[in-house]
């Protein structure tokens, strides 16, 4: 097991790992317990406190983020054919789960909020008396977000995928569907990506700013001054930010930071970070 550089870990974090590697600059909370036998964890990720992954095979991606009480693992964790192998930005909401047993395997940008939970197994009563009895893997595709949703075993999921909160997700969902209930429907299909028109793309990147810079005056920074230079790339001081292409260029200062985690947290991500103080792509 090694650790890349500035890798944080909280005096009450247990690790024991056999075999891997923790990305740099990723930081472990109080709390945290990590039981696996391979485990391969991406750059600039974060553990909150009370946060545990165990299992036998496990692989995430950079900027990986765990929410407090999280669980990689569950039931079975450590058969031989249980993993978890998940793409960057991997996020976790406050007690989810995703259930390893039988394996999951998810792209990039998987959203798993609040109390969601993946199931690759599900079994009590006996099978020999005709009861339920599943064991099969799941598969998501890039950019789905499943808020307080529940997936059953042997789903696969395509991509740009939104399931409605409270959804039970029990059968396969075909690329860019807005799916809902319990148990799950298509309740439009083809709806993701939409492209936005530009006077769509100028207004969303004003109220982003808008929301950005309650945060910086807050701080005492100053307010938020945006040019369009061209089609949906924006420039802030001295950092471009072309969010049709995901490119930032230039040094960071503390509004363009501001303003990068809050394109984020509106789902606008982009695979850049910061090098002698440059934004500098990974």
């Amino acid at each position: 097991m090694n650790f890349g550089k500035d890798v944080t870990i909280a005096p009450t974090a247990k690790i024991n790992v056999k075999e891997g590697r923790i990305g740099e600059d990723t930081k472990i909370g109080e709390h945290v317990r990590i039981d696996a036998d391979f485990l391969e964890l991406g750059e600039r990720s974060i553990l909150r406190p009370y946060s545990h992954i165990e299992g036998k095979h496990i692989e995430i991606g950079n900027e990986f983020y765990m929410d407090e009480r999280a669980l990689i693992g569950g039931g079975s964790a450590f058969d031989p054919d249980a993993y978890l192998k998940a793409g960057d930005f991997l996020h976790m909401g406050k007690n989810s789960e995703l259930n390893i047993a039988r394996g999951i395997t998810a792209g990039h940008e998987l959203g798993a909020g609040i109390q969601t939970k993946i199931f690759t197994h599900g079994a009590y009563q006996s099978a020999w008396d005709g009861f339920p009895s599943q064991w099969e893997s799941v598969k998501i595709g890039d950019r789905v977000w499943l808020p307080n949703a529940w997936v059953n075993p042997g789903v696969t999921i395509g991509d740009n995928v939104v399931v409605a909160a409270g959804s039970v997700v029990n059968k396969n969902l075909p690329n860019g569907c807005l799916a809902g209930g319990v148990p799950v429907k298509v309740i439009k299909e083809n709806v993701y990506p939409r492209k936005l028109t530009e006077e769509e793309e100028d207004k969303l990147f004003d109220y982003i700013r808008s929301q950005a810079e309650r945060i910086t005056l807050v701080k005492g920074l100053g307010p938020i001054k945006a040019k369009k230079e061209v089609k949906g790339s924006y420039r802030i001081n001295n950092v471009l930010f072309d969010v049709q292409e995901r490119v930032i260029d230039g040094y960071a200062d503390e509004i363009s930071e501001v303003m990068k985690n809050q394109l984020r947290r509106n789902g606008i991500r982009f695979r850049y970070k910061l090098e002698n103080n440059k934004y500098v792509p990974w």
